[in-house]
């Protein structure tokens, strides 16, 4: 009798954590001057807010999220609204920043991506700022892989560094595999200043079977100093993805020497690209510099490319100006 007893007592355990673990979490939370701040070296920073995974469910409302680090060796990350496989997100935010200051600083932002979840993201305002040197940006927005989808709503988007040996990245709604991004933004913009700097932005790129959709105000990359690149992508498709962009004035502008621009904008290659946009701008002032304009090429593709002027401008001497239109 009492192993019988016991049997039942184990079977009605089992049953009962079946149960709950079946059970999807479920989360929702209001919040309020979410705040972050370190001062000194080897520090991390680390924010999550409103992902999911595994089935869970997330709805978060927040107001003014911001993380701040000034010293050396740092190190920030935050995660907003991100989908894993099977979660679901819905997040609002009113205003998102990252800050730092000193050297060999890293920030990282994830906003609104999914693998193969749902995300729905609201940021409001995001910037992303650092002063100094060997510092490294990263920004990710409402990009997609796997059989996720992605939709997000924000306002103006801004990465900004001053010092030498930088680094910028952007992606917005990027996407591969099977995924699928829904991207509305203000302006999204780049700046540096200093040298030796880097910057690279994607927008609307899709790869696989992806397809993005994303529409955006004002594109703008600026840097001042010397040896620096510059590279934006917009719209551009490869494998069988599909990108569907529209795009404001995209504007590129340098000013010193050894400065490198390249802008890619409806480019196909296996793909299908259809990009809609106002003017396209590239002005460097200074000597040894280069620019580089690729749009509506295809290859093996289909793209679709409706621009307004087509703007290059160099002062100085010893400089490259390169266009590439409607190529196949």
């Amino acid at each position: 009798m009492n192993n019988a007893k016991k049997s039942a007592t184990a079977l009605a355990a089992c049953l009962i954590a079946s149960l709950f673990a079946a059970a999807p979490a479920w989360a929702q939370v209001q919040a309020e001057d979410l705040k972050q701040g370190q001062a000194g070296l080897l520090n991390k920073q680390s924010m999550d807010l409103g992902n999911t995974t595994g089935g869970g469910k997330a709805k978060v409302t927040a107001k003014n999220v911001n993380q701040g680090q000034a010293g050396l060796l740092n190190s920030q990350e935050m995660s907003i609204g991100n989908a894993g496989k099977g979660g679901q997100s819905d997040v609002s935010v009113s205003n998102v920043q990252q800050g730092q200051a000193g050297l060999l600083n890293k920030q990282k932002m994830a906003i609104g991506n999914a693998g193969s979840g749902k995300s729905d993201v609201k940021p409001g305002t995001v910037m992303q700022g650092q002063a100094g040197l060997l510092n490294s940006q990263n920004m990710n927005l409402g990009s997609v892989s796997g059989t996720g989808s992605s939709k997000v709503r924000t306002g103006a988007v801004l990465q900004g560094q001053a010092g030498l040996l930088q680094r910028q990245n952007m992606e917005v709604g990027t996407t591969s595999g099977n995924g699928k991004s829904n991207v509305k933004a203000g302006a999204i913009v780049q700046g540096q200043a200093g040298l030796l700097n880097n910057q690279d932005m994607k927008i609307g790129n899709a790869s696989g079977n992806g397809k993005s959709n994303v529409a955006v105000g004002a594109v703008v990359q600026g840097q001042a100093g010397l040896l620096n690149n510059q590279q934006l992508e917009v719209g551009n498709a490869s494998g069988n993805g599909k990108s569907n962009v529209a795009v404001g004035a995209i504007v590129q502008g340098q000013a010193g020497l050894l400065n490198n621009q390249q802008a890619k904008i409806g480019n196909a290659s296996g793909g299908t690209s259809n990009v809609a946009v106002g003017a396209i701008v590239q002005g460097q002032a200074g000597l040894l510099n280069s620019q580089q304009v690729n749009v509506g090429n295809a290859n093996s593709g289909s793209t679709a490319v409706a621009a307004g002027a087509i703007v290059q401008g160099q002062g100085g001497l010893l400089n490259v100006q390169k266009v590439n239109i409607g190529n196949n």
